[in-house]
């Protein structure tokens, strides 16, 4: 997995339970770290398990086949297949956050909206995690992908998913997000709704202006 990824996987853990969600460091990781240190990366220390490390239990999970997966409101642990949930109407659509704000994040969304139009009456935030981000996104065309659309692309920051930015939820307003939490009232109002999902889903939903498998 990319570094995106691992940050997603890592972040979701801790979202859903765990103490702490560790991938141990490898040459993906230092080639992440390379221009983002003024340490050598050949004297940075890298924390692995033992050799003959014991643990309480191991799980292999295969995901080839894994379907498109939703969090229903109002927690990240009410999960369906998006398949499950489809023509939920939506008020706004919401990319990014720290889960899901990353250049790889944009690039999907991107791909999916270039050349469509979000459906009347639907707001799409596109909101990058990092200044970095942002820039990439510029230089690659991303930003005129979105703004073409009808995406409102804001500067980096949390954006609405702590509600304290632009797109804050309105009574009875239902929200489509790639943000990682959906209790009652993060994004505004206690009586709006939040469900989370991948930009894929979040994307293909703003187009049709319901819920939607990206698959399809």
């Amino acid at each position: 997995m990319n570094m995106s990824g691992r940050m997603t996987l890592c972040n979701m853990a801790v979202e859903m339970g765990a103490k702490n969600g560790i991938i141990e460091p490898d040459i993906i990781t230092k080639k992440f770290l390379a221009g983002r240190t003024n340490q050598s990366l050949n004297n940075i220390d890298s924390f692995k398990s033992d050799p003959d490390a014991s643990y309480e239990k191991t799980l292999d999970i295969d995901i080839t086949d894994l379907e498109p997966q939703i969090a229903l409101p109002p927690s990240v642990d009410n999960i369906k297949l998006v398949s499950e949930a489809e023509n939920i109407q939506i008020n706004q659509a919401f990319i990014g956050s720290c889960t899901n704000g990353r250049i790889e994040d944009l690039r999907l969304a991107a791909k999916i909206l270039d050349g469509k139009k979000v459906k009347d009456n639907v707001r799409i935030l596109v909101i990058p995690a990092s200044q970095e981000v942002y820039l990439d996104a510029l230089k690659e065309g991303l930003i005129e992908i979105f703004t073409k659309a009808g995406a409102l692309v804001c500067g980096s920051s949390c954006g609405p998913c702590l509600g304290g930015h632009i797109g804050l939820l309105a009574k009875d307003e239902t929200c489509i997000s790639t943000s990682n939490r959906n209790f009652i009232g993060r994004m505004g109002s206690t009586e709006a709704k939040v469900y989370l999902a991948s930009p894929a889903t979040v994307a293909a939903s703003a187009i049709t202006g319901k819920i939607t498998d990206p698959t399809k």
